[in-house]
């Protein structure tokens, strides 16, 4: 089950799936107390329920951990917590190898034979701690956006017993390609197993393809075991020659014959890199030579004896010595003693000792049938449990225990897991719910997230409101699930009107029939030329292009601004040394200087009254003979009085 939005050792967020495999599922994490990205992977609740297993994934997971390289993936921490099992790991921005030889195909000499050096030191590192990956392959490698590679789950892959085929799934078994031979058979592992895997990893990135393929996972192992490589030079004729000899080198089907460590394979690489079409690889042979027979040698020429070995011959001479005759007879003795205990062994273990039965394999055989054939072995049939797998039909064999090939005693009994087919959910409700709420929803039950399909509503944008499963429904774990999504309301336009020189009401019509909404006044003001309550402004242009039912403001004219005739009061009484003096009387409004007033009169008029008329407010300034007189200010807005 996902575990999207939860939170584990309290700090530890689960945010993104970003990878699943027969033993875990692995999340992207954000670590709340360093506030880094983290990859956290969880082993699947089918693993957990074995004790053995979780010991010792406990042991090398731990053991994982405290390696330190910088092209070794780091273990940060090993957690339980509520029967979850997780490992705490660095997150690597950047691909996995086998997406990386998918882009391009093949990959270089050159580019390959880089890769592997890194490849080849994170195993030297950790065959020198004493790890034994076990699991080699592209889709365990990670090359980062700066093109550093580590490679991932170190001591995880050892853990691994031999009920991991089975419980893995589709990922599992296509670790298959990468086994070597002694994996294949189940016999004993140890570094040099991960070279033939590194070899096989290297084969595949020189020619983009993998150099075994099978319609089953055993059909890939016997090949592993039983068939020729095609040389990686028949199938890219570009590959270097040495790069060549350093693969068929790491993959030789006996561990005796390739490299004996990681050392020696980075040494041939980095040569392979100076010397393209050097021919430098040495191969490792068994040094057991094999028995010759030799012709009978001839004693009294010591020459001819010598060719004669020389060349595998045995002469016999009729004229040997006596001595000759009596050695002939004591090994002639030995042999005949020799065959006679050997037949007497074979006797005593066919009649006398009990025979030891070699335990097929009954994978994927219903329970009837392999119950029946056991019992004709002398072997015994019993369930021992029972588990989902979606590649195995309901009621046949998932895995046995022994495996296939133990030898074990008559009347032995075999146990095996039975499938119950596919896992099946019921299928939520996840309408009128935010599509990331139904995502986690739908991800936590299991469910695969197909593609979202968009449509207009007169529901909120992004609110789920169909899914392509019906609720309450029962399906196969894993089963796609695709939701319809809310755009919101389908947006439509309209081209705003003109409402300036209409009264109210008649804008409010013409408005509400551009669909559009009508707002408010929002304010009011003297006009020249419109009268009171005509439409001055809007807040809205006349011809823009804007969605339907939009708000839009109106400004109304209050009329144009009322006047009040008004005067200017010159006291002449004060001036005694001149008959006459010139009066003028300059108007400013609005930023502009006028002159409204210019003559002359006597003193002897003691008051004089100039009317004023305008509107609005003005600044009036009254000049004697040039003279600045006073100023003043004049409103003709407001009814009554003169000028101040």
């Amino acid at each position: 089950m996902l575990l999207l939005g939860e939170i584990l050792g309290g700090r530890y967020e689960l945010i993104e799936k970003i990878g699943a495999g027969g033993m875990a599922i692995v999340y992207k994490a954000k670590c709340r107390l360093l506030n880094r990205f983290v990859a956290v992977k969880i082993l699947r609740p089918e693993l957990v329920e074995d004790e053995e297993f979780v010991y010792r994934f406990k042991r090398e997971s731990q053991a994982a951990a405290s390696l330190s390289h910088h092209n070794i993936v780091n273990v940060y921490d090993v957690g339980q917590e509520d029967g979850i099992y997780y490992i705490v790991m660095e997150y690597v921005w950047g691909k996995t190898l086998k997406d990386f030889i998918r882009e391009k195909g093949n990959l270089e000499s050159k580019e390959a034979i880089r890769i592997a050096l890194q490849i080849a030191a994170a195993l030297e590192h950790a065959h020198e701690n004493g790890i034994i990956h076990r699991d080699i392959k592209p889709q365990n490698i990670l090359i980062g956006n700066d093109y550093t590679v580590k490679v991932a789950d170190f001591g995880i892959a050892r853990a691994v017993t031999s009920s991991t085929v089975t419980l893995a799934g589709p990922s599992v078994i296509g670790s298959v390609h990468y086994f070597s031979p002694e994996q294949a058979r189940g016999g004993y592992i140890d570094a040099k197993s991960d070279l033939y895997s590194l070899g096989i990893v290297l084969y595949e990135m020189a020619t983009g393809t993998l150099p075994f393929e099978g319609d089953t996972a055993v059909s890939i192992a016997i090949k592993h075991i039983q068939e020729r490589v095609q040389p990686p030079g028949e199938i890219n004729p570009k590959i270097y020659k040495s790069l060549q000899a350093v693969i068929q080198k790491a993959i030789n089907k006996l561990p005796e014959e390739r490299y004996q460590n990681a050392g020696e394979m980075i040494k041939d690489l980095k040569r392979a890199l100076e010397e393209p079409n050097g021919d430098f690889v040495v191969a490792n042979y068994n040094s057991d030579a094999p028995t010759q027979v030799l012709k009978p040698i001839n004693i009294e020429d010591p020459l001819e004896a010598e060719d004669a070995l020389s060349e595998g011959e045995d002469i016999i001479n009729p004229k040997r010595k006596p001595w000759v005759r009596a050695v002939v007879m004591i090994f002639l003795f030995i042999f005949i003693m020799g065959l006679a205990f050997y037949i007497g062994m074979r006797v005593y273990n066919n009649n006398f000792t009990s025979k030891e039965i070699e335990i097929p394999n009954v994978v994927d055989w219903t329970y009837d049938d392999a119950n029946q054939y056991l019992r004709e072995l002398g072997l015994h049939l019993k369930e021992d449990g029972s588990a989902y797998d979606e590649n195995v039909e309901p009621g046949r064999i998932i895995s046995q225990n022994p495996d296939m090939r133990t030898k074990v005693k008559p009347d032995s009994t075999v146990k095996v897991i039975i499938s119950l087919g596919p896992e099946t959910v019921v299928v939520p409700n996840v309408e009128q719910r935010t599509i990331r709420e139904a995502e986690i929803i739908l991800e936590n039950e299991g469910f695969i997230i197909g593609e979202h399909q968009y449509v207009n509503s007169e529901y909120p944008s992004d609110t789920v409101i169909g899914q392509s499963l019906e609720e309450n429904t029962e399906v196969p774990k894993n089963s796609e699930i695709w939701l319809t999504i809310s755009l919101g309301p389908e947006e439509k336009v309209v081209i705003v009107g003109n409402y300036v020189g209409q009264k109210l009401d008649v804008a409010k019509q013409m408005i509400e029939g551009d669909k559009l909404k009508f707002g408010k006044v929002k304010e009011e003001r003297y006009h020249e030329t419109a009268s009171k309550g005509t439409v001055i402004e809007q807040s809205l242009k006349h011809g823009d292009v804007v969605s339907e039912y939009r708000v839009i403001d109106l400004v109304l004219s209050l009329g144009p601004q009322p006047t009040y005739p008004k005067e200017i009061s010159i006291d002449l009484s004060t001036i005694t040394d001149r008959i006459t003096v010139n009066i003028v009387v300059k108007k400013t409004q609005n930023g502009k200087t006028s002159e409204v007033y210019n003559r002359f009169h006597t003193v002897s008029e003691e008051e004089l009254i100039i009317p004023l008329v305008g509107t609005g407010v003005a600044e009036y300034k009254v000049y004697i003979d040039d003279e600045l007189s006073f100023e003043t200010t004049v409103d003709f807005t407001k009814k009554g009085g003169d000028a101040d």
